[in-house]
């Protein structure tokens, strides 16, 4: 389990000044990735050590409070779930009152970098001893219908939307949808969840497009490469 002190830096802040969406996953990602290189279960041992890469297949998060610019905040981060082929991860952050500022469920799977097929997640250093025993966080994954919506715009992956497993990296993704959203939009309608499922991967100099459609009380997008589904997501306000 990793519990950290996790300061509010301005480039994690929004229009705000306040933690910004794009900030919290930031920290989400940030902890998952520090927890996992405290087990020796990290992307670049995986890489390194088991011809593997961890992919994320799912993260749903739900925002309670705002974190001011340069406050701290206690961010504790652990393995909820171990199964054959994957494990889930949770990240929750509190206040220095107990008050929970956002909770986070992250699942994960490792590719074989040569076949690219899902590796038994025991082949890349997990066992059942990284499991906490502490009640998962009450947060479910949604179920996402097939429906048809309309073409927003189409983006290119550049560069810098590449990370080291040489794909496009999962913050990105919430970046392009986010940039869907006017400042204003965004200022006067606060999202309360998110989540994001990655069902393919995408690479650089790949066009991709983005489908938004509007319903109660939520926003569906998809991010499509050619005729396979990238992203889904999902943001309740």
């Amino acid at each position: 389990m990793l519990n950290k002190k996790q300061k509010i830096i301005s480039c994690m802040t929004g229009t705000d000044g306040n933690l910004s969406i794009l900030g919290t996953f930031q920290i989400i990602q940030d902890a998952i990735t520090e927890l996992m290189g405290a087990l020796k279960i990290d992307g670049i041992t995986a890489k390194e050590q088991y011809n593997a890469i961890w992919v994320y297949t799912k993260t749903r998060a739900k925002f309670y409070k705002k974190a001011l610019w340069n406050q701290e905040i206690d961010v504790s981060c652990y393995i909820s779930l171990i199964s054959l082929a994957k494990m889930n991860i949770d990240v929750v952050a509190k206040d220095d009152f107990g008050n929970i500022v956002f909770i986070a469920k992250t699942e994960l799977c490792a590719l074989d970098i040569t076949t690219q097929r899902i590796r038994k997640i025991s082949t890349v250093g997990v066992n059942e001893s990284m499991l906490t025993h502490l009640e998962p966080i009450n947060l479910e994954f949604a179920k996402f219908d097939n429906l048809e919506m309309p073409i927003l715009e189409n983006v290119q992956v550049k560069s810098t939307n590449i990370d080291m497993s040489y794909h496009t990296n999962n913050i990105e993704y919430l970046r392009f949808i986010l940039n869907t959203y006017t400042v204003a939009e965004l200022e006067e309608k606060p999202i309360s969840e998110i989540e994001i499922i990655f069902s393919n991967q995408s690479f650089e100099n790949d066009i991709l497009t983005i489908k938004k459609g509007k319903f109660t009380n939520k926003d569906l997008l998809t991010i499509d490469k050619a005729d396979k589904t990238v992203i889904k997501c999902e943001i309740v306000y």
